[in-house]
């Protein structure tokens, strides 16, 4: 039986991830989308329906790798050499699990051919797959730093370089980068967000109608997939042809040079680093005007392409069609107050024929061509030779979030902690299948068999039959994280709202933080007269929102046992080195509770161990106390060896998170 796939036009809503698809079907240099979304929003949907929608790929018949037979200069070693039969493939969404070991992405040992043949010969990976396909990559911000390495040399190159003990080989690995993350389950790392060329936040539809009518698609789809297909074969059939014409007149297009100055000025006042985001915003808005059949970018044209390159780029701006168009009226005064400057007796200037308006004469447009478009979400077919404007609908996005005030670390620093053995992003020895193949051992029971060395066991004896004194497992090495262990308390010591309210901020910077990082976190809170973990030791923390939410203060203060507490999760956690364990204390100082009847110096002893323990830590004052309290609070971190931090003068100390946590990754 066909596996049918939901027709592209059919789908409902979404139409920022639909035009950023069409987009980079027309112009794959882009660089992909990042679709940062709520769950259910019918991305993967969007993304199988569109390699349905697109021409099959004329390939090397029988090439692992699709390398295309009209650009020799790309194709891999064998497909460039000889006469070469040509077949057509369906064009894919190959998918990159989290889970997926180095050898599974970039290729491994053939062990076929060398078993039967005796040769060296390599097994396409995963980016062997996705040459000329989609490569679809759910929650992208999670995938392993060793991975993410790979995506950025092939992403970088578009050709993936193999190299094994023995074996160096190369294959072209251009593909169409699609991937998808919850911002609140952690960053996307810099390098690689910054070469994605499309960055979009989706949410979930609102509108009553678009959700009945994604209800009856989909019902109907269920029902009767052929007649659903069919029923929106011409829509689709016009929106194929329209995007196979763009790619033909997409070398034509031209950008004036004023709109190209437009382009660096708002990039520059966005305060983006590097220049991709001015490319990714030139090529996207070239793509639209060959949607639309012209060969002049108009400044509609660079409008769209702002939005969908820097919309959702830059943490804590967001340029929906407003403040985009307020940005590029800023930086057109600008232009003008130069020329007017540089040309002060000329009357007016001449140069606004360069912003790319008007123009009307110089462009050659479609005949037939929609100016604009209504809505079409209660019809049969969405009419796909509509303007690509109407087939993305403006969308309204958040007005743009102030940055997190700037704190000065030194300020805060009362004890400036030891400074440790550098640990932290050190290459380290992974206890699981994660991360890069290095060397190979004799097997301690990991079951990750390294092939090629157990290969070689084999032949150094004569022979290609491998005994089990032949076998050898694979080590593997990678950045080494932070196991975070946060001791809070959640005594009564002040007025309870107010410390809720502070208690819950802090923890969720503190979540945030350490997912940016992929750190593993728990929190420990101590109240009444002993203390218990909130959160336990996690890389996930998030899905421990409503715990947050749940906390209630009051009681008192048992500061030692918090810190007993989290030491006991640290020694477990210790154990497994590939985390560096580090404790951070918060609270105002105030012990009230021990075993004993000295709370104060029953605090001291238990951070004492920490030090002994070779533990990193620090203690943060972080509410309204008396001096007594921060006292205590530095004597704390000298017998810890740790730092110490007050923030009580701070209104919301939650915004030093961020410094205190960066300078403290440079201590251990």
């Amino acid at each position: 039986m066909k596996n049918l796939i939901f027709p592209f036009t059919a789908i409902v809503g979404q139409e920022k991830v639909k035009k950023a698809l069409i987009l980079n079907a027309i112009n794959p240099r882009i660089g992909g989308v990042l679709i940062k979304d709520d769950k259910g929003t019918g991305k993967t949907t969007a993304v199988r329906a569109l390699a349905d929608l697109l021409p099959s790929l004329r390939t090397v018949k029988g090439c692992p790798f699709n390398c295309d037979p009209d650009e020799p200069g790309e194709a891999c070693e064998v497909c460039r050499s000889g006469d070469l039969e040509v077949e057509y493939r369906k064009m894919r969404v190959v998918e990159l699990p989290l889970g997926a070991t180095e050898d599974r992405v970039v290729g491994s040992l053939d062990i076929g051919k060398a078993l039967t043949e005796g040769i060296k010969a390599l097994e396409p990976g995963i980016l062997a797959e996705a040459n000329r396909n989609i490569l679809y990559v759910d929650e992208i911000n999670l995938l392993d730093d060793h991975l993410v390495d790979v995506l950025l040399d092939a992403a970088a190159y578009g050709v993936n370089t193999v190299e094994r003990e023995g074996i160096s080989l190369q294959h072209p690995s251009r593909f169409i980068l699609v991937g998808t993350m919850n911002p609140a389950e952690g960053e996307l790392r810099p390098q690689l967000s910054d070469r994605i060329g499309i960055h979009i936040n989706v949410g979930t539809v609102t509108d009553i109608r678009q959700r009945i009518l994604i209800m009856k698609r989909r019902d109907e789809f269920e029902d009767d997939p052929e007649g659903f297909v069919e029923r929106f074969a011409e829509s689709q059939r016009e929106l194929r042809e329209r995007i196979m014409e763009a790619r033909k007149l997409l070398p034509a297009v031209t950008i004036d040079d004023g709109l190209l100055e437009l382009i660096a000025r708002v990039c520059v006042d966005a305060g983006v680093d590097g220049h991709r985001s001015d490319i990714a915003i030139v090529r996207t808005s070239k793509a639209i005007a060959a949607f639309n059949g012209r060969r002049r970018v108009r400044e509609e044209d660079v409008e769209d392409a702002i939005i969908l390159v820097l919309g959702e780029r830059i943490p804590g701006r967001t340029y929906n069609r407003e403040n985009t168009r307020r940005e590029m009226q800023r930086a057109r005064e600008e232009m003008e107050r130069e020329r007017e400057s540089e040309e002060p007796e000329s009357g007016s200037s001449d140069s606004g024929s360069d912003s790319g308006e008007g123009g009307e004469g110089d462009d050659e447009t479609r005949s037939g061509e929609s100016a604009g478009g209504g809505s079409t979400a209660d019809s049969g077919a969405s009419p796909a030779a509509s303007s690509l404007g109407a087939l993305a609908a403006d969308v309204e996005g958040r007005e743009p979030e102030t940055q997190d005030m700037d704190v000065d670390i030194k300020k805060l620093l009362r004890i400036r902690g030891k400074k440790k053995e550098r640990l932290y992003g050190s290459r380290v020895e992974s206890k699981t299948t994660k991360g890069r193949y290095v060397k190979s051992r004799f097997p301690t029971g990991s079951g990750d068999v390294a092939v090629d060395a157990t290969l070689r066991a084999a032949a150094s004896r004569g022979e290609l039959k491998i005994e089990p004194g032949d076998i050898r497992e694979k080590i593997r090495k990678h950045g080494a994280r932070a196991s975070i262990v946060l001791v809070v308390d959640i005594s009564g010591s002040m007025f309870s709202e107010k410390k809720a309210a502070r208690v819950k901020g802090l923890i969720e910077r503190f979540i945030e933080d350490a997912q940016r990082h992929k750190d593993r976190i728990s929190v420990v809170g101590f109240r009444g007269r002993d203390a218990k973990v909130i959160i336990p030791s996690t890389a996930r923390a998030s899905s421990f929102r409503d715990t947050v939410d749940s906390i209630r203060v009051g009681g008192t203060t048992p500061m030692a046992e918090g810190i007993k507490r989290g030491l006991e999760i640290l020694r477990e956690e210790k154990k497994h080195s590939e985390y560096v364990p580090f404790m951070v204390i918060l609270s105002d100082g105030m012990p009230n509770v021990g075993v004993e009847r000295n709370p104060k110096r029953e605090a001291v002893a238990a951070a004492a161990r920490l030090k002994e323990e070779d533990i990193p830590s620090a203690v943060i004052n972080f509410e309204q106390g008396s001096r007594g309290g921060r006292d205590l609070n530095m004597e704390i971190a000298l017998a810890s060896g740790g730092s110490c931090y007050d923030l009580h003068d701070l209104e919301d100390p939650s915004i030093a998170v961020r410094k205190i946590m960066g300078h403290e990754r440079e201590m251990f």
